[in-house]
């Protein structure tokens, strides 16, 4: 902890080197004052000052959460240490809490609609909770999840970690390949979640919440802190009752019901100034009738009939967490950490699938009924040392650490009935929904899988001057174990190991200018099972990416623009075999190419905006079927803005607490087939907000594709999904 600055512009290595020595005087000076016995600090009536003195005040804060409305300036995710973004040789986005409130985000793929880099929700509307997303054209739905700097990436059929954004503190995008201080990061790049936590200054709101499709929910963030300061406490909670788009036809209005409850207390003990411990836990229970599975025509048009029933599609999830995290600084030079993670998920699913669409009737559509139990299980722990430290001219920070991640995830697949049962075809001009169809009962795969994965980890961020050399290298031994509890003889063993290393250089203009080139790579071990039941080989990624990051001193803006190359081996796509579209077969070799620009900054007083580009041309390398051929859901042109104003700004009285926001998302074009014989169009969406705030209260109303374009997000081997509809969300915050 140390005494907060507000301004920090790196010009050169002597003027930093200068700063980080006043303020780490100024702190010794505060510590040294606090030490001190009381009487000691008495003085006589005769020696107090003519003058009036005012009670010195300290605030402390880590820099990692200086944040300037939609803008933050320093980021941990990227090197686990606490970095300027300007100095980071990677493209780093960060969601602000601030721009989580002002857009009102619902769900974790919102937070990232103004990412660049970043294609969420291209299996268009997901009330199960899924978060489906790509990064620099990769699928990273089960490799981007990372949650306060710990893999959190773990999956099955259908389980896999659900993110409540309300818990939420900011969202930290890093693309590219990471695997070298985070082990589990893909070639695309990951998502950290950085949880609410107990702060100096807690946060006491109340919250309530209604929106179209009857949404209903309430939510509450309390934190207390003890007299003495060493303790603080914060408690996260939020409940959500509500219907959704998934409509059926042909039942009167009957649309799928989801419902969700979320609580999360946290505790951080202190007791010294030199040492902050850390506890947080976490249950988040999921219950969902959606399934956005539509059923093509005969010619492959989009026809409203869901293929699934209301009375049958479920997934249902239970998972919980407990972590914890120590830091302790020695002194100035040494500091400690340690971050572990317990989590847990047990779900239990089912849903109906096309089967078969006879030649001879082809509006008649035969299904057929599976469902899953699951249980997940994920186990991390991180421990590295950090010193600050000179050699001559050149100043270090250097990180040595360890991480282990353990994953088990357990399977039972079930389809068909002991007793014949058949599940009732639906006719694509007279779909009837409501038979009673009992849960399938012929057990067909039985599986365990294990991955346990030990990483060790070694970084130096050098700096000379005005230049800033990155280097880092991590070696993994990871050990799979599947084992098929119906037939032994398919069960297999193996064991991986790999060196990935990344270089990175920036040099830092005084006028706020900072060019980067990197290399990175990425090695990961892939959960889950293949069409067949087999293991999937580990990925490896590599990347060079050059850029300019441009942070105008004392202003509060950052502007970057990225060019990439990268390749990524042993992909996964979905295996075209499988009619109930879940399963997944590796290709050969992918690369994807580009530029991204992003700007986040206030143009005016009390006006913020934030606005993306994205370029990519991403083909199949060694596909001897589909080479040069563009992977599915992959957009090549991807750009969007948002504005956001407070008419406080003004300085009208009667307009001070009312702000207004726009944006506008843009989504090019994406393949149907891997073949690129047809295409889903591009789509245009705007989205708004209106909010007015006024002592303790805030009433926001937020809409999105607000003039409700009716647009298919992909189709998937045949399947189309439909986009999200729009959807308007009034909140009211009460803040005490």
């Amino acid at each position: 902890m140390f005494a907060l600055q507000l301004t920090v512009p790196v010009l050169s290595a002597n003027s930093y080197a200068q700063s980080q020595q006043q303020v780490t005087n100024k702190s010794a000076e505060s510590k040294a004052q606090k030490d001190q016995p009381a009487a000691e600090v008495n003085t006589s009536e005769s020696d107090k000052p003519e003058t009036t003195v005012f009670p010195a005040v300290t605030v402390e804060a880590k820099a990692s959460e200086e944040v300037t409305g939609y803008v933050a300036k320093r980021s941990s995710t990227a090197t686990k240490t606490d970095t300027p973004i300007l100095e980071i040789p990677q493209s780093v986005s960060v969601v602000t809490r601030r721009e989580l409130d002002m857009r009102s985000v619902q769900n974790f793929t919102e937070a990232l609609r103004y990412v660049p880099g970043v294609a969420v929700d291209q299996f268009g509307f997901q009330g199960q909770g899924f978060e489906y997303l790509m990064m620099r054209g990769f699928n990273a739905v089960n490799t981007a999840n990372f949650r306060d700097g710990l893999s959190n990436s773990a999956v099955g059929f259908f389980s896999q970690f659900i993110t409540e954004t309300y818990g939420v503190e900011r969202v930290d995008v890093l693309r590219g390949p990471s695997s070298v201080v985070f082990g589990r990061g893909d070639a695309g790049g990951i998502v950290n979640r950085v949880t609410k936590r107990p702060s100096a200054t807690p946060i006491r709101e109340i919250e309530f919440q209604y929106g179209n499709f009857d949404r209903k929910r309430i939510a509450a963030d309390i934190g207390a802190v003890s007299k003495d300061g060493t303790i603080m406490f914060r408690l996260v909670t939020t409940a959500l009752d509500s219907d959704t788009q998934t409509r059926y036809p042909n039942t009167g209005g009957d649309r799928a019901h989801n419902e969700r409850f979320y609580i999360a207390p946290s505790i951080t003990w202190r007791p010294t100034v030199d040492t902050t411990i850390t506890l947080m836990g976490d249950v988040l229970n999921n219950r969902s009738g959606s399934s956005p599975f539509y059923i093509a025509s005969p010619i492959g048009g989009f026809t409203n009939v869901l293929q699934s029933d209301p009375k049958f599609s479920k997934y249902n999830t239970n998972q919980s967490s407990f972590s914890y995290q120590l830091e302790h600084h020695f002194n100035d030079i040494f500091t400690v950490r340690q971050n572990f993670r317990f989590a847990q998920q047990v779900g239990r699913f089912q849903d109906l699938f096309q089967t078969f669409n006879p030649l001879d009737q082809p509006k008649l559509i035969e299904r057929s009924a599976y469902a899953t139990n699951e249980r997940l299980n994920q186990t991390v722990l991180d421990t590295h040392a950090q010193a600050k430290f000179n050699t001559g001219p050149v100043n270090h920070t250097v990180l040595l650490g360890a991480d282990w991640n353990q994953t088990n995830l357990s399977l039972k697949f079930f389809q068909g009935y002991n007793n014949g049962f058949t599940v009732p075809n639906i006719d694509l001009l007279n779909p009837v929904y409501g038979t009673p169809i009992p849960r399938p009962d012929i057990l067909g795969q039985s599986a365990k899988q294990k991955i346990d994965q030990l990483g060790f980890y070694i970084q130096d961020q050098l700096r000379y001057d005005n230049w800033i050399l990155t280097l880092s290298g991590r070696y993994d031994r990871i050990n799979t174990n599947n084992a098929d509890r119906l037939d032994s003889t398919l069960s297999t063993k193996s064991n991986d190991s790999a060196f990935t290393g990344r270089g990175g250089l920036t040099y830092l203009f005084s006028n706020g200018i900072a060019p980067y080139f990197s290399y990175a790579q990425s090695f990961l071990p892939q959960t889950g099972f293949s069409s067949t039941g087999t293991p999937f080989d580990p990925t490896r990624g590599s990347q060079f990416e050059a850029g300019i990051k441009y942070q105008p001193v004392n202003g509060k803006g950052l502007y970057t623009v990225a060019f990439f190359d990268l390749t990524k081996n042993n992909t996964l796509t979905r295996d075209p075999t499988n009619l109930n579209g879940f399963g997944f077969v590796q290709t050969g070799e992918i690369r994807s190419r580009g530029v991204e620009l992003e700007a986040r900054t206030e143009l005016l007083r009390g006006l913020n905006a934030i606005g993306s580009f994205t370029y990519m041309d991403v083909d199949n390398l060694k596909d001897t079927e589909f080479k040069g051929k563009r992977p599915l859901q992959v957009p090549s042109i991807m750009t969007s803005g948002w504005l956001d104003y407070s008419f406080g700004a003004l300085g009208i009285d009667w307009l001070r607490g009312f702000g207004l926001g726009g944006g506008v998302r843009y989504v090019g074009k994406t393949y149907n087939e891997e073949a690129n014989i047809t295409t889903t169009p591009s789509f245009t969406l705007f989205d708004a907000s209106l909010r007015y705030e006024k002592g303790p209260v805030l009433f926001n109303i937020n809409a999105s594709n607000i003039f409700n374009n009716h647009y298919i997000a992909s189709t998937n081997f045949g399947r189309p999904y439909l986009g999200l509809e729009r959807t308007v969300i009034g909140t009211l915050t009460f803040r005490f």
